[in-house]
């Protein structure tokens, strides 16, 4: 009977917070398949308690010390490194344990006081694997879901963190490192090798995360794991729809790109629409807003991930998108304005027929209350709540949103050396950046919609993991 079992390896409800850095970092790991011999891979594959990253954190280190990304953020690095070029010099795989480290900083460990182990590997036996995925990824890698799956060999004791499933019968050869693209299956000659396992193996991917499968022979009393997967997937960036092109837009993109969001700014004014003007986004449309949103959602690339911004500040532009985005299931939903402008879009589309349910979800004034006032302040205050939001934690980290306060919206600072200033020392966002004047004729059709699809260089949006306690331990496989 097969066994449900779920540890720390393995956690659904963090699965989409997990990612695997092998596969959003392929155009930095591109240089490793020349020379594999001359690289190791380290993968957090377990971890427990606090720690600083999550599951599926990796770093390359090369036989020279060249290092690429980070496991702990500082703690164990050095006795990675260490590690790695033994493993190079030996051709070997190896898994250290990291855990709580002391005050004395006479220990290797975590100073969180959590667990983690990483599997370090030589690259060789996966180097064909990554090798494929470099080339079918696009040129950004990290809009590609995709999923690297191989076998960790059974001779390191885990301390945890695998889902369990029986064994198929004669299941013992050895497995190839197994690659997926965007939607593919899993091989049907790896399905069957892993039986019953290849559900869970599924699971995992089809959720974005990284996790640890036990392949059990439960024929045998005592059910020994026979196979040991290491699944890492990742699911397509979730986009950020920025309408309205200005300094605020700006700031916006630059700074979602940063935490790993697709991002596409959309306005009607091909002079503010511009790459140059918006070097963080992956897109740049010109287009009016309402009909563009539109055909995105038409196309199917608007989904429960998706967030929305609207920085138009013009009732032509602004409502059409509101009006369609309020009726939907979407991440976020967010419009800059002042308390004024939000009454009348209230007016203008609950009297429309929107539910007041639906308006009522609309982040606007946009942001948490901390104070922004200059376009990468208020950047940092959109995402912040975007963050809060999508991450449960929108009523409980004691800063309020602005939809939820009372008064002006920019107040002066206690450091402003006018005091005369007025509340809003910053101009008010509905006067902030150039827009089309609302009484003005409409402008009727515009040119035929232009992207510009060329993605900046994607960041290392790495999830982390932990590793064992007092003291590094080392196994040898």
């Amino acid at each position: 009977m097969a066994s449900s079992r779920s540890n720390l390896g393995y956690l659904p409800g963090a699965a989409e917070r997990t990612g695997s850095p092998v596969l959003d970092r392929l155009n930095a790991y591109s240089s490793t398949v020349e020379s594999p011999d001359r690289w190791v891979v380290a993968t957090v594959i377990a971890v427990s308690g606090s720690v600083p990253r999550p599951i599926g954190t990796s770093m390359a280190v090369r036989d020279d010390t060249l290092t690429i990304g980070s496991i702990s953020g500082g703690c164990v690095e050095s006795a990675i490194v260490d590690a790695a070029l033994t493993a190079i010099t030996d051709q070997r795989s190896m898994i250290c344990e990291f855990g709580f480290s002391d005050e004395s900083g006479l220990s290797v460990g975590l100073m969180c006081g959590g667990d983690i182990s990483v599997l370090i590997e030589p690259l060789t036996p996966l180097a064909e694997a990554v090798a494929r995925l470099i080339d079918s990824a696009r040129d950004d890698a990290a809009d590609d879901a995709g999923a690297l799956i191989r076998e960790i060999p059974l001779d390191v004791a885990m301390r945890g963190g695998e889902l369990v499933a029986p064994a198929p019968p004669d299941s013992r050869a050895p497995l190839s490192p197994v690659t997926l693209g965007p939607g593919e299956p899993l091989p049907q000659t790896f399905a069957e090798a892993v039986g019953t396992a290849a559900a869970p193996v599924a699971e995992i991917v089809r959720r974005g995360g990284c996790g640890i499968v036990a392949v059990r022979d439960e024929t045998r009393p005592d059910c020994p794991t026979v196979r040991r997967l290491f699944v890492e997937s990742r699911r397509p960036r979730a986009r950020v729809l920025i309408y309205g092109a200005n300094d605020f837009s700006t700031a916006i993109a630059q700074a979602a790109s940063l935490l790993g969001l697709h991002v596409t700014v959309c306005d009607a004014r091909p002079v503010f629409a511009t790459r140059a003007r918006h070097p963080g986004a992956h897109e740049v449309v010109v287009d009016r807003p309402g009909e563009h949103f539109a055909r995105e959602c038409a196309a199917g690339r608007v989904d429960s991930r998706t967030a929305v911004i609207v920085l138009t500040h013009d009732p032509r532009f602004d409502l059409p998108v509101l009006d369609r985005a309020l009726r939907m299931d979407l991440a976020y939903v967010g419009a800059m304005g002042s308390r004024t402008t939000h009454e009348r879009r209230a007016q203008e589309l609950v009297h429309g027929g929107l539910p007041q349910a639906a308006f009522d979800a609309l982040h606007s004034p946009i942001g948490l209350d901390i104070g922004a006032r200059t376009p990468q302040e208020v950047a940092v205050a959109v995402l912040a709540e975007l963050i809060a939001v999508t991450t449960g934690r929108a009523t409980s980290a004691g800063i309020p949103e602005l939809r939820h306060t009372t008064g002006p919206i920019h107040r002066s600072r206690a450091s402003d050396s006018d005091s005369a200033a007025p509340d809003h020392a910053t101009p008010d966002p509905d006067d902030a950046a150039p827009s089309p004047d609302p009484t003005a004729p409409d402008p009727g059709p515009t040119a035929p919609p232009r992207e510009e699809s060329a993605a900046p260089p994607h960041p290392l949006h790495r999830l982390g993991t932990a590793l064992t306690r007092g003291e590094a331990m080392i196994s040898w496989i």
